[in-house]
């Protein structure tokens, strides 16, 4: 049987423009337009494998502008850059200015934490949180 770990994570998201998030965490979601800095605040227990999910959508091909910045991801309020630079962002990148370009396209970037595109960021991380933690920060031998 496999053990329960608790979870309290935290993404702090900036605007450009106004997008439209969905933002999920272990099956919990929240979706809005953000006008503001905003915390989106995920509490849960896992017991093996998570994540989290930033999805910017419904931005119009010809928009330039609006896009979303992952500021900031912590767990138990230890924040590390770190964090969200382990994420993966997978854009939808819009035609005909896709087909257009003369080199090809990446299908995932990482480390990348501004979602220019629609399209979704994933931040995959293991339970308990603090064994994960050790191993991004990069502190060392862990005695499994």
């Amino acid at each position: 049987m496999a053990t329960e770990h608790l979870v309290q994570l935290c993404v702090t998201l900036r605007p450009i423009g106004q997008p439209w998030v969905k933002v999920s965490a272990n099956g919990m979601t929240e979706t809005q337009q953000l006008i503001a800095v905003k915390d989106f605040v995920f509490e849960f227990t896992a017991s093996d494998h998570s994540n989290l999910t930033v999805e910017h959508y419904n931005k119009d091909a010809d928009d330039s502008v609006t896009a979303v910045e992952i500021v900031d991801v912590s767990f138990f309020g230890i924040k590390d850059p770190k964090f969200a630079w382990a994420g993966t962002y997978t854009p939808i990148y819009p035609e005909p200015w896709a087909s257009e370009q003369l080199t090809l396209l990446p299908y995932t970037i990482s480390p990348h934490t501004y979602l220019g595109w629609n399209g979704v960021w994933q931040l995959d991380f293991s339970v308990p949180v603090f064994t994960w933690i050790h191993q991004v920060q990069n502190l060392g031998w862990l005695y499994q």
